[in-house]
């Protein structure tokens, strides 16, 4: 019975590590078919400054509706060992702007942003690529 558990632990840990680096592509996929960049955020659940971020950009509709404008947003824990080692940040909350044609680093920037400084990078970057 224990090794039926800890397999079943297994299966589900390898299966989430195989989505989230199934998103980055299906992200890049998605952003390429609609002419928009990637914005992967890296966070962690025990992270106060993740959280409010989240809380305060990312599920704040007038926000999430302009960043949906121009990027395919990506979430991923920092512990994801799908993680590009370019992406893998030391600090969090990090956040990465990526061209979704190779994936490459655009501009990337650690620790909390507030909201309306935050709008303003990510309106500077995709300016500067378009």
């Amino acid at each position: 019975m224990r090794l039926f558990w800890r397999s079943l632990w297994m299966g589900c840990l390898l299966g989430s590590v195989w989505l989230h680096a199934e998103s980055l592509e299906s992200g890049s996929i998605r952003a390429l078919k609609e002419n928009k960049l990637l914005l992967v955020s890296i966070e962690s659940e025990a992270c106060p400054y993740c959280k409010k971020m989240k809380r305060e950009i990312f599920e704040e509709a007038k926000y999430r509706q302009e960043i949906e404008k121009r990027y395919v947003h990506l979430v991923f824990n920092n512990r994801d060992s799908s993680l590009p080692p370019d992406l893998r940040a030391p600090y969090v909350p990090a956040n990465a702007i990526l061209s979704p044609k190779d994936q490459s680093i655009l501009d990337a920037y650690v620790g909390y942003i507030a909201p309306e400084r935050f709008m303003k990078i990510l309106e500077e970057t995709h300016k500067g690529v378009q």
